[in-house]
């Protein structure tokens, strides 16, 4: 996709000319994903808002001499995604966000979910956490960009700089990895309860 092309292509314009209400526009349309991201990457919200902000910051400062040749969102992506590689490596004391005792509980999807439903939702929910959190980076960011953020294979590896081969593969194998530590997780749950 060609930068005449890009949704942004206006609201960059504007930024660069110097209007500051465009850029409070740019960061509200994508604080979600940033955090989504940053929260996944990181495995903890705090951190991540605090990444979120330096991400903005890195943005606004790097826009005037961004030239467009390749889409807004791939370029943000890639900012972020290179932030919480660096983060990661800074510290790797990371708390899954899902062990946070702050959380909110599971809200009710169905007025006729029982409690039992509730938490094998919960269960799952932090299973699936932990296991995402426990695959290696080159992985991790791609399962959390295609399968969580929903971005096509091809934005993907613009946005990392990686082939598409490579992205299809660490995606498979991330996949693969999740899918085993669920199963493995669930059936020894199954053997433990049905001993009892």
């Amino acid at each position: 996709m060609t930068s005449a092309q890009d949704p942004d292509k206006e609201l960059i314009q504007k930024i660069q000319k110097g209007d500051g209400s465009a850029f409070n526009q740019l960061v509200l349309k994508y604080r979600n994903r940033v955090m989504g991201i940053a929260s996944r990457m990181l495995g903890d919200r705090i951190e991540a808002e605090d990444l979120a902000q330096d991400v903005f910051v890195k943005v606004y400062l790097a826009l005037p001499k961004f030239q467009g040749e390749a889409l807004f969102t791939t370029w943000l992506y890639r900012i972020t995604a290179n932030s919480c590689l660096n983060r990661r490596r800074g510290s790797r004391a990371a708390i899954p966000a899902s062990d946070r005792a702050d959380d909110p509980e599971p809200t009710l999807s169905d007025p006729s979910s029982n409690p039992h439903d509730l938490l094998e939702q919960k269960e799952l929910k932090l299973a699936l956490e932990k296991a995402i959190q426990s695959l290696p980076e080159g992985q991790r960011v791609v399962l959390i960009l295609r399968d969580l953020q929903g971005l096509s294979y091809e934005a993907i590896a613009d946005s990392l700089g990686l082939e598409l081969g490579t992205v299809r593969s660490r995606l498979h194998r991330a996949r693969l990895h999740v899918q085993s530590n669920i199963r493995e997780k669930f059936s020894m749950d199954t053997r433990r309860s049905g001993g009892l």
